[in-house]
C-alpha cells in the first residue's frame, strides 16, 4: 500500500520529500557529532547540498528539524514491533529496547527533543511530545494484550499507556541532563518490569 501510493506521487513531490529527507538526514548526522547548539543552519544546508532558502521551504526553524526527528523516531519504534508473532510484552520490550538504541545513537538529538519538551511555555504541554506517537503506540500494544487475555482488562489502555510513558519521559528528562545513560537504560527497564506486572496481576476494582 505504501509503496503503490509513493508510485502515485507526482515527481516534484517525490523530490520535494526526498530534499526534505536529505536535510533532515544531514542534520542529524551533523548534531551526532557535534551538540545541537553548535550546528547552524548555514552547516546543515552545506552538508544536505542545497541552498539556505530551500532550508526554509521544509523546516521554519532548527527546532523544527527536532521535531520532524521525534516524529521519525516513532516510525521506526511502530516498524520495529510489528510482528503478530509477539506477545504484547515482548512487543513492548522491543518498543523499549529500540527507545534506548536511539538514544545511545542520536544521544545529542534525544537530549534536544527532551529539552524542547521541557522548556515550553505551554503551561499544559502533552506526554505525547517527547516521541510524537509513542502514547497511541503503547496503548495499541497493551489493547492487543487485553484482547489477547495477556493483560487484565481493568485498565482502560489509554490510562494505562499515560502512566507509562510519562514514567518514560520522567526518566528521559533526567537523563538528559546527566551523562549516565546506562542509569537511565536500568531505570526504564525496571519502570516496564513494574508495570507490565501491574497489568497482568492487579486484582478486580474494590465493590460498592
Amino acid at each position: 500500500m505504501e509503496q503503490d501510493q509513493e508510485h502515485n506521487l507526482s515527481r516534484r513531490e517525490r523530490k520535494k520529500r526526498e530534499t526534505r529527507k536529505r536535510i533532515l538526514d544531514a542534520a542529524v548526522s551533523l548534531i551526532s557529532e557535534r551538540s545541537y547548539d553548535e550546528v547552524r543552519i548555514e552547516d546543515i544546508c552545506t552538508a544536505a547540498d542545497v541552498a539556505n532558502a530551500t532550508f526554509f521551504l521544509h523546516f521554519p526553524n532548527k527546532p523544527a528539524l527536532v521535531r520532524a526527528f521525534g516524529e521519525e523516531i516513532t516510525q521506526r519504534l511502530n516498524a520495529g514491533i510489528i510482528d503478530p508473532g509477539l506477545s504484547a510484552s515482548a512487543q513492548l520490550e522491543r518498543l523499549l529496547a529500540s527507545y534506548i538504541a536511539e538514544w545511545q545513537s542520536h544521544r545529542n538529538l534525544m537530549q534536544q527533543i527532551v529539552l524542547e519538551f521541557v522548556t515550553r511555555r505551554d503551561p499544559a504541554p502533552s506526554f505525547n511530545e517527547v516521541a510524537p506517537g509513542l502514547l497511541d503506540l503503547v496503548a495499541r500494544t497493551i489493547r492487543k494484550g487485553q484482547h489477547a487475555g495477556e493483560f487484565l482488562g481493568r485498565i482502560e489502555p489509554e490510562i494505562a499507556a499515560l502512566s507509562l510513558v510519562a514514567a518514560w519521559n520522567a526518566i528521559a528528562i533526567s537523563a538528559a541532563r546527566s551523562p549516565d545513560l546506562q542509569s537511565a537504560s536500568s531505570a526504564l527497564w525496571q519502570t516496564l518490569e513494574l508495570f507490565q506486572a501491574g497489568l497482568k496481576y492487579c486484582g478486580q476494582p474494590p465493590q460498592g
